[in-house]
C-alpha cells in the first residue's frame, strides 16, 4: 500500500493550464479533447523539434511555446504536464517533471518495468504533486455502469473473463513497435488494456500469472497471451498482438450472466445476456474518450491530491507488476532499457 498526502496549494477553479511534452498523435487526440473540457486552458507545448510544436500550437489553439521540455517545466504558469513521449522516455520526464513540482499525467504506459515506476511514485511523495497514469479506459462512462451491474448481482459471481486487443502494424525496422530500443512489442502497447481491464474487474492482483509468447526477429513480443488465475478460482484470459487485428472485445462471465463490452479500451457500448433477457446499453463518447482523464485531473488539483482515488497508483503498480513477470516468463527484454 502506497501512503500518500495532500499537496497543500490546491488549485482553486480558476482554468488550470495544461502543457503537452512530445505533440505526436496521441496528443492530438488529447489536445482536442483538451478543447472541449472546461477549466481546461491550452496554455503551452514542447517537442524536440520547434517548428513541429509551434504547428501543433496553432493547430489547437495552445498560448505559447516552449523552447525545449526544460524551459516547459521550468514555466510558473504551468500547472499540469501531459507526458505523451514514446515509452522508454516515461520515467526520465515525469520524475524531472515531479522534481520541479509539476504535476503529470502520463501517457500508458507510466514505465517499462515496476522498478521504475516506483521511482516515479517515490519522486511524486517525495515532492509532494500529483501524479497519474494515463490509461483512458479507466474514466470512461461505460465502465461505471458495468460496475453497477456487476455491484448489482445481476450477472452473479464472476467466474472467468477475456479480452482481445490486436493490430496489425506491417513490419519495420524503422517502426516503434518493432524497436526494442523503443521498448516495442505488443505487451506495453495494447497487451496493457487488456491487463489494465483486469485488473479494474478483479481490484486485486492475481494469485497465478501465466504467459506464453511469439517473439519476433528483432526481439520483441508480436503475439502474446496472459492468463492471470486469481484466490478465488476466477480465470482470465487475454490475449495482444501488433502483427494482427483481433476483434477488441471483452467479455466478462458470471454465475447468472455474461457482459460483452465492444472495443473494450475505448469501451461505449456493451449487451448484458442473462437468461431470456438481452439489453443493449450505449454511453457514448461526450467529446473523443479523453475528456475523462483530464477531468479526473483537474477535480485531484483542485482538491489538493497527489493521487486518484478512481485509478491509484496502486493499480498501475500492479499492472506493471503482471507485465514484468509476464515478460520473465516469455524472455523479453528491451535493449539497453532493464
Amino acid at each position: 500500500m502506497i501512503e500518500t498526502q495532500s499537496v497543500n496549494n490546491a488549485k482553486s477553479e480558476t482554468n488550470i493550464n495544461w502543457a503537452i511534452i512530445a505533440p505526436g498523435n496521441i496528443a492530438k487526440k488529447f489536445a482536442t479533447a483538451l478543447q472541449g473540457v472546461n477549466g481546461a486552458t491550452l496554455y503551452s507545448v514542447a517537442s524536440r523539434d520547434v517548428n513541429r510544436a509551434q504547428a501543433f500550437a496553432n493547430q489547437y489553439g495552445f498560448e505559447t511555446v516552449a523552447t525545449d521540455y526544460d524551459a516547459l517545466i521550468a514555466e510558473p504558469k504551468v500547472d499540469v504536464i501531459y507526458i505523451a513521449s514514446p515509452h522508454t522516455f516515461h520515467t526520465q520526464q515525469s520524475i524531472a517533471c515531479l522534481t520541479a513540482a509539476k504535476p503529470v499525467l502520463c501517457e500508458k504506459p507510466m514505465s517499462i518495468n515496476a522498478k521504475q515506476a516506483k521511482s516515479v511514485f517515490a519522486a511524486a511523495k517525495t515532492n509532494n504533486t500529483f501524479y497519474m497514469e494515463a490509461v483512458w479506459t479507466r474514466f470512461m462512462p461505460m465502465l461505471a455502469k458495468v460496475r453497477e451491474i456487476i455491484d448489482s448481482g445481476r450477472i452473479g459471481d464472476i467466474q472467468t473473463a477475456q479480452a482481445s486487443f490486436g493490430i496489425d502494424v506491417p513490419f519495420s525496422l524503422q517502426h516503434r513497435l518493432y524497436d526494442p530500443k523503443l521498448a516495442g512489442g505488443a505487451l506495453l502497447d495494447v497487451g496493457i488494456y487488456t491487463i489494465t481491464f483486469a485488473q479494474w474487474l478483479m481490484q486485486t492482483p492475481p494469485q497465478q500469472i501465466t504467459a506464453a509468447a511469439q517473439l519476433g526477429t528483432t526481439g520483441v513480443d508480436e503475439r502474446t497471451a496472459v492468463i492471470l488465475r486469481y484466490p478465488e478460482g476466477q480465470l482470465l484470459t487475454l490475449n495482444s498482438s501488433i502483427n494482427s487485428k483481433s476483434n477488441h472485445e471483452a467479455w466478462i462471465f458470471g454465475s447468472k450472466g455474461r457482459i460483452k463490452m465492444s472495443a473494450f479500451w475505448q469501451c461505449q457500448e456493451i449487451a448484458l445476456q442473462l437468461d431470456g433477457e438481452h439489453e443493449t446499453i450505449k454511453i457514448p463518447h461526450r467529446i473523443n474518450g479523453y475528456e475523462g482523464e483530464i477531468e479526473e485531473v483537474n477535480r485531484c488539483l483542485r482538491a489538493g491530491k497527489i493521487e486518484s482515488d478512481v485509478f491509484p497508483w496502486s493499480d498501475s503498480l500492479t499492472v506493471m507488476e503482471i507485465m514484468d513477470e509476464a515478460r520473465r516468463q516469455i524472455g523479453l527484454r528491451y535493449a539497453g532499457q532493464d
